[in-house]
């Protein structure tokens, strides 16, 4: 009777270890095993740096993907098909005829511009440079979509209160007589006057 409580106590101690052995395998190859076995056990594989890594704070980790994404990698990858035109240098050194800019033509859109923007309006000195900015922006943008090609634009507004003084705005420029140019206009009613220059400077 005492052999076999003997024999089932060793049973239950050698069971007890296979278990733990298969359930918790080393990581070690065991002796006669080549350097295979140590490569070939799932235990040592490498984790690929594109897999997710657990977080001390048990939160999602941001992974190598989604980090080149934020900076821009993925989005240049996209694009990178739309690269920049490159035009053929035309070595022009002075606008075509119908291209030169003309004063007459500009002072016109100048003064439509000042006529409909200032109409009733009264000097008020918190409102001028808000006013002033919106003036320059409007007629830039009139001149330009007259067309006249390769040109670059300095746009200026000066406006102040009517008071029955002498005002006089001078400018003085540097630039090419035969192809650069400037046109300009006034307004005055209700106590506020202004005066919008325009200065064209062709671009070569």
């Amino acid at each position: 009777m005492s052999k076999v409580q003997t024999l089932t106590a060793e049973n239950l101690a050698d069971h007890h270890g296979d278990h733990v052995a298969a359930k918790r395998n080393s990581v070690y190859p065991k002796d006669g095993d080549g350097p295979s076995a140590l490569t070939t056990n799932p235990n040592m594989r490498r984790m690929s740096r594109f897999e997710g890594r657990p977080s001390v704070n048990y939160g999602r980790r941001m992974s190598q993907v989604s980090r080149s994404s934020v900076t821009g990698s993925s989005f240049a990858h996209r694009h990178i098909g739309l690269l920049p035109v490159k035009l053929q240098n035309t070595y022009r050194t002075e606008p075509d005829p119908n291209e030169v800019f003309r004063p007459s033509s500009v002072r016109g859109v100048v003064q439509e511009v000042l006529d409909e923007c200032l109409d009733g309006e009264r000097y008020n000195a918190t409102q001028c440079r808000n006013l002033a900015q919106m003036l320059t922006d409007l007629i830039k943008s009139r001149v330009k979509d007259m067309g006249f090609q390769r040109y670059k634009y300095v746009v200026t507004v000066t406006l102040g209160e009517d008071c029955g003084q002498g005002v006089h705005v001078v400018s003085r420029c540097l630039w090419n007589k035969d192809t650069d140019n400037y046109a300009e206009a006034h307004y005055n009613k209700n106590g506020l006057y202004a005066v919008a220059s325009v200065y064209a400077c062709y671009f070569e």
